[in-house]
């Protein structure tokens, strides 16, 4: 297993540098679309549908709604929904198993559909920006620094769960130590572009609450996965599961990411 998740991880680094340095914003657009297309096909597995024609179904329509979206401009709209949309999750990871809502089919379908069409609307907005490629590797470096900060902290410190239904693995050391080392990164980060300190602690904030809101993105899926028993969302990628096992984190840092910096003004 570790030459096929070798290999798949290299694959992968190679078409996320292809999107960031060398895609243009049309072809950009389009590759998230049929990444959230693949992430849709899975989600309806996660939500317990059983037909593979069910599932293509889904897909298809959450291509639909990005055609729809994109074509009367309503990225910054879908953006709008997203601190209600990962508010909910909030909720049904804190309330999870007793709470009923998020146990039907329907209601794990629509939270996927908002959840998919938002980060697409989210990652088509920031290549936009005259700045895309600092701010999606600072997306991207956030998204990443929170999981390893939280992978080495909570092995070494992890004592209180997190979430010891959900995801039992996970601890608030854990959390704390993605936190901070993420909040280093965006000093380093600050220092080399020589923000000033106003700049820089909205920067924090804005990383602070990314990271945060990343750990529920992960969180969210790992519900989902633990209510249909499954261990991966599917078997796309070769030694490392399925494309939502990749991007669960993503999902929910993305739209947050992207919104805060359209509300301070630097997109």
């Amino acid at each position: 297993m570790l030459l096929p998740r070798i290999l798949s991880a290299i694959v992968m680094a190679v078409l996320f540098i292809c999107a960031v340095f060398v895609l243009d914003v049309s072809s950009f657009v389009f590759a998230m679309a049929v990444v959230v297309v693949l992430a849709g096909w899975e989600w309806a597995r996660l939500s317990g549908v059983r037909s593979q024609l069910g599932r293509v179904a889904f897909a298809v329509m959450i291509a639909a709604i990005c055609v729809v979206v994109f074509n009367r401009d309503w990225q910054d709209a879908a953006l709008s929904v997203s601190p209600i949309l990962w508010g909910l999750a909030l909720f049904w990871v804190i309330r999870y198993p007793s709470l009923l809502v998020w146990k039907f089919k329907l209601s794990r379908l629509v939270f996927g559909a908002f959840v998919l069409v938002t980060t697409w609307s989210a990652l088509a907005v920031l290549r936009q920006s005259a700045e895309f490629v600092v701010w999606v590797l600072l997306l991207m470096g956030l998204i990443w620094g929170a999981d390893t900060g939280a992978y080495f902290a909570g092995r070494a410190f992890g004592k209180r769960k997190l979430a010891r239904f959900v995801s039992p693995g996970k601890s608030w050391e854990g959390v704390i130590g993605g936190l901070l080392l993420t909040q280093v990164g965006l000093a380093v980060f600050a220092g080399l572009s020589d923000f000033s300190f106003n700049y820089w602690l909205v920067l924090a904030v804005i990383g602070f609450v990314t990271s945060f809101v990343s750990v529920l993105g992960d969180l969210t899926e790992s519900l989902f996965k633990r209510h249909e028993e499954l261990k991966d969302s599917s078997h796309l990628i070769p030694g490392h599961g399925g494309v939502m096992d990749r991007v669960d984190s993503l999902t929910a840092a993305a739209p947050i990411y992207v919104l805060l910096l359209s509300l301070v003004g630097w997109l």
